[in-house]
């Protein structure tokens, strides 16, 4: 009913319309948004009525109303992508903490490495005394990329 001229020029009230109309199979008295039977028939006896009401041509009021509802369908789908992308960007924005944050991080994470090879160089050193070996007192890790 909104794609109808009349009630798009606000000349007719779309309410009045509604009281005016009865679509064969669609109770009375109930509210178009909430009835839920309703058929390709029904709909399109509804647009013949409509149009009949407001003295306009059903295939150009199925016309418009077609075009309006593609129109309505590609807006919404945009919208619906708009805020996917939106969602992706929040959550990548949100996947690592701050940089203060991260340096604490690599800080813990370093004394926690130190303390892992430490502890390393100290079995490494009990094992080799146990079977009787010379362990060396000073122990030296180079990491990095071979060359």
């Amino acid at each position: 009913m909104e794609y109808a001229n009349p009630v798009a020029d606000g000349e007719v009230d779309p309410e009045e319309l509604v009281e005016e109309i009865s679509i064969v199979g669609v109770p009375g008295g109930t509210a178009w948004e909430d009835y839920g039977g309703w058929t390709a028939i029904a709909v399109r006896e509804g647009i013949v009525a409509i149009a009949s009401a407001i003295d306009e041509d059903p295939e150009e009021l199925l016309e418009a109303a077609t075009a309006g509802a593609s129109r309505n369908f590609t807006e919404a789908k945009k919208e619906a992508e708009r805020v996917q992308k939106d969602l992706q960007r929040m959550s990548r924005e949100r996947l690592l903490p701050d940089e203060k944050t991260l340096e604490k991080v690599a800080r813990y994470e370093a004394h926690l490495s130190r303390g892992l090879y430490k502890a390393w160089h100290e079995l490494e050193a009990l094992q080799t005394k146990r079977s009787g070996g010379a362990a060396p007192l000073a122990r030296l890790d180079v990491q990095g990329l071979e060359s």
